[in-house]
């Protein structure tokens, strides 16, 4: 069995490693940390947006990138639990535009685990011209255009798995088309009913989100930069949250244990999926020798790394606009202080 032994000393650790990973005027992080439903640690470091100094704080709604990914993957879930959408049936049935030509079914649930054969978009851009983040007002429909011209999948469907960005862009026009309401919009009521009230999608890519982190790297040059985010996709990333919301979210998971409801249910694997490594826009690989439930996420400066480990109720969610430093390796040195053997 493990426990948490001595926290006051485990909890100086995190400090000092904090401290020592980021200064007090660089691109800065949250990190909380939720242990059997309560929130034990909360720290912010550096700052949010270095032209004005402002610090990092609870207010602070940064980019969370793919570690948005569960949320799409909970509103599909929920859709299929409510008999609104079967994750068995082909998504076709929504985009016949799409892979006319492919015989084999591709279905819902091959998209939520990447297990779909369809390629990265964000690669697909890449071998036409410009990176996607030089594209002015990128959208969901620009993607759903560039997929119509591809003929055939990378492989066949449940044979094998490829993280691709584009199955989730898919997944948030799918939930468009059955819900007949804008993703913004129902994605906003989702995370309203969640309690997420700080918590939403980008809507337009010139939109101002208040107490919105910038994102910083310095590209190894030295000196900081600042990315330009003038793209508008939806349902794969570019999630602006809180860390304050993540929480809340964490701790409504671990106080849940009706093995029928909704979050619990989208903390395992797929149903009849072929593969168990990856669930509802989840990791679902070990981390640390034992069982865990992970999702990490970059966007240029942005990142973020949620890490479950539920047999322990322990949760560590990591939010930073510094691009210098890693939110998953941080996470894992952090949960090694925690997880300590009798």
């Amino acid at each position: 069995a493990f426990v948490l032994s001595a926290q006051t000393q485990q909890f100086e650790k995190i400090d000092l490693l904090l401290n020592s990973s980021i200064q007090d005027n660089h691109p800065g992080l949250g990190v909380g940390i939720i242990k059997d439903g309560e929130i034990i640690y909360e720290r912010y470091k550096g700052l949010s947006n270095l032209q004005h100094q402002i610090p990092f704080s609870q207010k602070t709604r940064s980019n969370i990138a793919s570690t948005a990914k569960q949320f799409t993957a909970l509103m599909i879930l929920e859709l299929s639990l409510d008999q609104k959408l079967n994750l068995e049936e082909d998504f076709r049935k929504y985009f016949p535009n799409l892979y006319p030509e492919v015989k084999e079914e591709i279905k819902i649930r091959h998209l939520l685990n990447h297990t779909s054969g369809i390629q990265e978009y964000v690669n697909l851009l890449a071998d036409e011209g410009p990176v996607w983040w030089k594209r002015v007002g990128l959208n969901n429909n620009d993607i759903i255009d560039l997929l119509e011209q591809q003929k055939n999948l990378a492989f066949k469907p449940g044979s094998n798995y490829e993280y691709s960005n584009s199955n989730y862009i898919i997944l948030a026009m799918i939930i468009e088309k059955v819900t007949g309401v804008s993703f913004n919009d129902y994605s906003n009521d989702f995370f309203k009913n969640m309690g997420m009230i700080e918590t939403a999608f980008v809507k337009r890519y010139m939109e101002v989100i208040p107490n919105r982190a910038n994102p910083y790297s310095d590209w190894g040059r030295g000196e900081w930069w600042e990315t330009p985010t003038v793209t508008k996709t939806n349902g794969d990333g570019f999630l602006y949250t809180t860390l304050n919301d993540q929480l809340i979210f964490e701790q409504k998971l671990q106080s849940i244990n009706d093995e029928q409801h909704l979050l619990k249910i989208s903390q395992a694997p797929i149903p009849n999926s072929e593969i168990n490594s990856y669930g509802f826009g989840l990791k679902l690989n070990d981390r640390l020798n034992r069982k865990a439930i992970h999702h990490d996420g970059v966007t240029l400066g942005f990142h973020a790394q949620t890490l479950r480990f539920p047999e322990d109720k322990l949760t560590i969610f990591i939010i930073s606009n510094n691009g210098n430093i890693r939110s998953d390796l941080l996470a894992d040195e952090i949960a090694s202080y925690l997880l300590t053997k009798e």
